[in-house]
């Protein structure tokens, strides 16, 4: 059966797959086909980004380009600008013109990874929706059934609490995070994994139940959850009865749904224009 990343669509005379890449604050991320990378900002990100679609493709894709952190977004475009065949779309440009995949009308200024985050989830489940991103930063989010982006919150991910803390306290080392084995912890660094969670575990929590009472005004409306330490706060709202799966590539599907539902005018004006050296 066909599905989602089966797309392809005819450009100017020529055919194109879609992929979709996710520049975020710690990683890029790319997705097409049955192929998802990870590659964190070193000193050979760009070389394997470039070694990918040059080396490791057989097609010529349409990328869709989101980005969060915009030191890395020139640099992603012109290593794949460098490579023939492809071409390079702007996200946010899709978005902006597609108001029937998701209205935008009454929020200002959302980040574009919450908003096609959003997208993704819906490409499994039908609205309305709450959707969790537990990364560097942990968003929560509301789609209405009528496919209005409602708003959200966001707080800091179990990382960056760490590392806060340890850079804003003398006794307190910095410290990568391991799951608590008990809400109590008896020494410093238990003591900071139980924090931790009960802080973000509890905040979404928290949060879920607002937007569900206030927001949506429906106690059984689905929760998406993805990101790279989304899996404590998937046990304990599962445990807690909540209604709530993982969706590993939220994001990126979002990209690629926004490609395959976009007009070709709107895919030829998406298009970013050769950046120079």
């Amino acid at each position: 059966m066909a599905t989602l990343y089966d797309t392809k669509i005819e450009l100017n005379g020529v055919e194109y797959g879609i992929a979709g890449i996710d520049v975020g604050n710690s990683r890029v991320k790319i997705h097409h086909d049955d192929v998802f990378l990870s590659f964190p900002y070193d000193k050979e990100w760009k070389k394997n980004v470039q070694h990918h679609f040059r080396d490791h493709v057989s097609k010529r894709y349409l990328i869709g380009l989101s980005s969060v952190n915009p030191k890395q977004t020139t640099a992603i475009v012109k290593v794949l600008q460098r490579i023939p065949g492809h071409l390079v779309l702007n996200a946010h440009s899709l978005l902006m013109r597609n108001d029937a995949l998701l209205s935008l009308g009454r929020v200002e200024n959302a980040g574009i990874d919450r908003m096609l985050g959003t997208i993704g989830a819906m490409t499994r489940i039908q609205p309305p929706i709450i959707t969790v991103d537990c990364g560097t930063a942990v968003t929560v989010n509301a789609v209405s059934a009528d496919h209005h982006f409602l708003g959200g919150v966001i707080f800091a991910g179990l990382s960056t609490q760490l590392f806060g803390l340890s850079k804003q306290t003398a006794a307190i080392p910095e410290a990568k995070y391991v799951p608590p084995t008990s809400s109590l912890g008896v020494n410093t660094m238990q003591c900071l994994m139980s924090g931790v969670t009960a802080s973000v575990v509890g905040g979404v929590l928290r949060t879920i139940t607002s937007i569900k009472t206030n927001d949506l005004a429906d106690k059984d409306v689905p929760v998406v959850i993805t990101g790279g330490e989304s899996q404590q706060v998937l046990d304990t709202l599962v445990a807690e009865g909540v209604n709530a799966v993982y969706h590993q590539h939220m994001v990126t599907d979002g990209i690629l749904a926004l490609l395959s539902k976009a007009t070709l005018a709107d895919l030829q004006d998406s298009i970013i224009g050769k950046i120079l050296n």
